[in-house]
């Protein structure tokens, strides 16, 4: 496939550009940069100066963060389609976040000096990427509330549905997160210890409410786990 198909092929998946005219997909083709990259491969790290706006076309891309203690925190997991490191392109700044990929993939990205052209030449682009900064917020400001009024099995309860929502597949047994998790990586997403989650899966395993088998999550009880928010 020719170079020039396959950058129009990648913009049209990108829900960002997608919407674009077919002669403005043109004119942005040459500022698109992408990487082939495999599983644990860090795309940029907390601290280091954000200098480009990343789209992910295969694969899924952890974003976390150290706490002053050195802990992890999940912030979240992006899977292909996302727009990612946003922050970056309305003032100089630094990535609040580690990137790493969970899987072999291929990302896209697009240098802020390019990005800030096509926002100022097509403004529809800018508003899609100010929709997003909100969602995320709101996000954000969700898991601050599920930690404070619901408690850690509150919040792994919450974290839980998230992912169904997000990853879910509807199977015979229930839905399954379509993400290998293990009991490390979800305590970090609600900043709790191993042993905590440990606890907390056995807790609702044993309820009936879900199951784990080599990292893989199935909800069998959606709402027997909703209950469980607002009980913690």
């Amino acid at each position: 496939m020719e170079k020039k198909q396959l950058k129009t092929n990648i913009i049209n998946i990108i829900p960002l550009l997608s919407e674009l005219s077919d002669q403005n997909k043109d004119l942005i083709k040459n500022a698109l940069i992408e990487k082939r990259l495999s599983k644990g491969s860090i795309l940029f790290q907390e601290n280091d100066p954000a200098d480009a706006v990343w789209f992910l076309r295969e694969g899924k891309v952890r974003l976390s963060k150290s706490s002053p203690d050195g802990k992890e925190l999940v912030l979240n997991i992006r899977k292909a389609g996302d727009l990612f490191a946003e922050v970056a392109l309305f003032r100089k700044t630094v990535y609040p976040a580690t990137a790493e990929m969970m899987e072999d993939g291929e990302v896209v990205l697009i240098r802020n000096q390019e990005l800030e052209k096509i926002v100022m030449q097509y403004p529809e682009v800018g508003i899609s990427i100010i929709q997003i900064m909100g969602e995320r917020l709101h996000l954000a400001q969700s898991k601050l509330r599920d930690v404070a009024l619901y408690g850690k099995l509150g919040a792994l309860s919450a974290t839980l549905l998230r992912l169904a929502k997000e990853y879910g597949v509807e199977t015979n047994d229930g839905i399954t997160i379509d993400l290998n998790l293990t009991h490390q990586e979800l305590a970090n997403f609600i900043g709790a210890a191993r042993e905590n989650v440990n606890r907390m899966m056995s807790t609702l395993e044993k309820a009936n409410i879900l199951t784990m088998k080599k990292g893989v999550v199935c909800i069998k009880d959606t709402e027997g786990l909703k209950g469980y928010i607002s009980l913690s």
